[in-house]
């Protein structure tokens, strides 16, 4: 049996501005730095290693994917893995998304959602089809491609936080939903004599 961890990316430079971001990127803050160090920490005191490791092409995927493993492993990007695109949406004030405006959630000028969900399962076949029956798979990805995919194994998942954690197992291609935890959601930044310091309540 597999076990696979589904992580979102840390905090970005366009979470904190309220930017639509799908395949546009913007980098970590530091706080979002400090979420994935506070999921690598987890995983240490879980005493959870990883035996494979994969995330999007996005940089702010793979810049979490590598505080959480220190640098220590080496991992595939998979284009599948992208986050949702928003079209000519990208960029602009969430507020412009169509149903933050009371229209339809569906709009020609944005990947169909049934689109990134296949892409997610593509990414997830070729995972298992590359890993072994026992290993313990790391996957980071962003947040609507992750809870899309989500929730078609789970259909009562609401979302990810920022550099939240599904765990599921795999026999085959046969997904089981364990668990969802947030061990990064109440960490903060306290700066005090210029220096920055992690403090996790």
């Amino acid at each position: 049996m597999r076990t696979i961890y589904l992580v979102r990316h840390g905090q970005t430079l366009f979470n904190v501005h309220h930017k639509i971001q799908g395949t546009c990127d913007s980098p970590l803050t530091e706080l979002g730095k400090a979420q994935a160090t506070a999921v690598r920490k987890y995983f240490l005191q879980k005493e959870i290693s990883f035996d494979a490791a994969f995330c999007s092409k996005q940089e702010r995927a793979s810049d979490t994917l590598e505080i959480i493993t220190d640098n220590q492993l080496s991992y595939t990007r998979l284009r599948d893995l992208h986050e949702k695109s928003h079209g000519e949406y990208e960029g602009q004030d969430e507020f412009m998304l169509p149903w933050r405006r009371g229209f339809s959630r569906i709009n020609a000028a944005m990947e169909p959602d049934q689109h990134v969900e296949e892409g997610m399962e593509r990414a997830i076949t070729k995972i298992i089809d590359s890993t072994h029956a026992n290993d313990t798979i790391l996957i980071v990805g962003h947040g609507t491609a992750l809870r899309l995919f989500t929730q078609r194994v789970n259909p009562t998942f609401k979302e990810y936080d920022n550099c939240g954690i599904v765990k599921m197992s795999a026999v085959d291609n046969n997904l089981k939903y364990l668990s969802y935890v947030a061990p990064a959601k109440d960490v903060v930044l306290n700066k005090a004599a210029k220096n920055e310091m992690l403090v996790v309540r």
